[in-house]
């Protein structure tokens, strides 16, 4: 097991934080407990909009309260690393991780690089793979074949349906031989 870097006064300031976010969050969450935001027992004669807040405020106080579990499940892991002298030590890589970064994020046992929260946005296209506009991609043709907020009563010509709106625009780009 590595030294940890840490001075006992730094560790000591972050085991008060962690301890002082522990106690506000079991705080909260017991007083939930204690006092659960039930509403009405009937919903006879209130109006759809009170029923739509009411439903809104009950899913807000579930997910504050199944966030507020999951932060204290990490504060415990953060105090159970300190009580078995690894907190401070990346899990993923076994560097050091930077007091600061401990200061900022006190329940993290991971250095930034390897952090499991640290998520790349996912559907986003390569810039290599972008098309520029000098590759003869018609772009407003390929999203047209999605849809668009045209309706056949948009066009001059009729239209039967919406499948014949962009049709002839692509027959006279591309003729049959």
């Amino acid at each position: 097991m590595r030294q940890l870097m840490l001075t006992k006064e730094q560790l000591s300031e972050l085991k008060k934080e962690l301890l002082l976010q522990k106690q506000q969050l079991t705080g909260r969450l017991e007083e939930e407990e204690e006092n659960p935001n039930e509403g009405e027992l009937s919903s006879y004669d209130n109006h759809p909009a009170d029923t739509g807040t009411e439903l809104y405020e009950r899913e807000r106080d579930m997910a504050l309260d199944e966030h507020g579990k999951e932060e204290l499940e990490k504060i415990d892991a953060a105090l159970a690393a300190m009580k078995d002298g690894t907190y401070g030590i990346c899990k993923e890589s076994g560097e050091e991780i930077p007091f600061e970064r401990l200061q900022a994020v006190p329940t993290t046992l991971y250095a930034v690089d390897h952090s499991p929260e640290q998520s790349l946005e996912t559907g986003r296209v390569p810039e290599d793979r972008v098309p520029h506009p000098d590759d003869g991609i018609d772009s407003f043709s390929d999203a047209a074949n999605y849809g668009t907020s045209e309706t056949p009563s948009d066009f001059s010509e009729d239209k039967d349906n919406y499948n014949e709106l962009y049709k002839e625009e692509e027959d006279d780009e591309n003729p049959a031989t």
